[in-house]
Formats: C-alpha cells, sequence, structure tokens
C-alpha cells in the first residue's frame, strides 16, 4: 500500500438521491401515500389514491426537477412563503445577541 496515491471521489459534497429524487421530496411523496391510505385505503378508489396518484407525483417531480440545483422546491417554497422583502441588514427573526469578551481568562484568579 503507497502513501503518497489515493483514490478521490469526485462527488463527496454530493446530496443523497433515491430513484432521482431527493431525499425530502421521496419523504414528502411516501408521507403523501401513507396519508391518503389512512383516509382512503378502505374505499373503491383506495388503490389509485394510494399507488397511482403518489407514482405520478414523483414522476412528475423527478422530471421537473431534472437540471435544477439541489434543495430546488425547498427554496422555491421559501420564497413564495417569504413576504417578497430581502435586507441583508435584516436581523432576522431568530436573532440573538451575544456579549463576547476577549482575552479574558475563564479561571478568576
Amino acid at each position: 500500500m503507497k502513501l503518497d496515491q489515493s483514490i478521490v471521489h469526485r462527488k463527496l459534497d454530493s446530496k443523497l438521491k433515491i430513484v432521482g429524487l431527493e431525499v425530502h421530496d421521496l419523504l414528502f411523496v411516501l408521507l403523501f401515500a401513507a396519508i391518503m391510505n389512512l383516509i382512503f385505503g378502505q374505499t373503491v378508489l383506495g388503490f389509485y389514491l394510494v399507488f397511482v396518484v403518489p407514482a405520478i407525483m414523483a414522476v412528475i417531480l423527478f422530471i421537473a426537477k431534472r437540471n435544477k440545483p439541489d434543495g430546488f422546491l425547498v427554496h422555491l417554497i421559501r420564497y413564495y412563503m417569504n413576504d417578497g422583502r430581502f435586507s441583508a441588514g435584516n436581523k432576522g427573526m431568530f436573532f440573538k445577541q451575544t456579549k463576547v469578551r476577549i482575552n479574558e481568562s475563564k479561571f478568576k484568579r
């Protein structure tokens, strides 16, 4: 085993995709199918609402998200849920100012 050579994989920072969908998109489709199963599972249309509609949704997501960056739908939903005003100087909803003491020992003498 040589120490000066090693294999480096090119896609270390890529997102996890299952069946071509990002994990949160696939979880959304599966959660939708589970809710439809709880509501319409024992009805006549149960098969179509539990299996066919989520499969169509997954295919539409797969086609619509082709050549889009990771997290595209999450950012799109956040964009439309926001009021449309963005500011670089805005402190934000969860901003908490903390005081930092510099050059002080943690132990009192």
